[in-house]
């Protein structure tokens, strides 16, 4: 069993500030959180678990395949090399969080087939980042979120307008390209326009506001998160 120990930077701070205050607005006794895209377990699968370690009877459902997104080459090199599902709940059971994963090892839609609406609190999507799958991940998933629930998912840094717009339109099928023009080093270009198609414009994008570090700094983090209504 050869698993994957050396560091992998995917979820930055801010990230996970933003999640986890996304997070303490809907968990409750007996919530149950989902989450698209795990890989490693070392990002937002160990932020949720935190947040869900003190909460009586919840439940983190993890969905992927654990074979790394098809046009990631980095996932695909850790994937050969080593036993990535290992590794999954090598993370989780350091994180504390054995008896609350469920681990689902299938893709998206198969996960989607076989869970009923209005089942989760809060769903988080970080699975493949091209725009057909990250707009098909919205169309399944958003009607598995309660009423007043969240929908939410990473790697959103701006919205599709402006000079942006052709770079983004030309390259929506790649994972990510060079973030001119943002405040980041890279952006998603498939994220970013399933995201603001899906939502007409209207989610609510972390990016745009200035997050305040507890060292005085500041950031921007790249969550999305839309409060579902029925």
């Amino acid at each position: 069993m050869n698993i994957y120990l050396d560091s992998y930077p995917s979820f930055g701070s801010d990230d996970c500030e933003a999640l986890r205050i996304l997070l303490r607005q809907v968990i409750r006794p007996s919530c149950r959180v989902l989450e698209i895209g795990s890989w490693l377990g070392t990002g937002s699968t160990r932020v949720i678990i935190e947040e869900l370690l003190v909460i009586p009877d919840a439940k983190l459902y993890c969905v992927d395949t654990w074979m790394g997104s098809p046009n990631v080459a980095r996932h695909l090199a850790i994937a050969e090399e080593y036993d990535v599902v290992a590794t999954f709940r090598h993370n989780v059971n350091i994180a504390g969080g054995s008896g609350i994963v469920r681990q689902l090892i299938m893709n998206s839609d198969d996960a989607a087939d076989i869970i009923g609406s209005d089942t989760f609190d809060l769903v988080f999507i970080d699975g493949d980042h091209s725009y057909e799958q990250t707009r098909n991940d919205i169309k399944i998933w958003r009607p598995k979120v309660r009423s007043g629930g969240i929908l939410c998912g990473h790697d959103c840094e701006c919205r599709p307008h402006g000079a942006l717009r052709e770079r983004i339109l030309s390259a929506v099928n790649s994972d990510s390209i060079t973030g001119v023009g943002t405040s980041f080093s890279a952006i998603h270009p498939g994220v970013i326009l399933a995201v603001d198609e899906a939502f007409g414009g209207s989610a609510h994008l972390w990016s745009e506001d200035v997050m305040q570090r507890s060292d005085g700094t500041t950031g921007r983090a790249t969550i999305w998160d839309v409060v579902i209504s029925k």
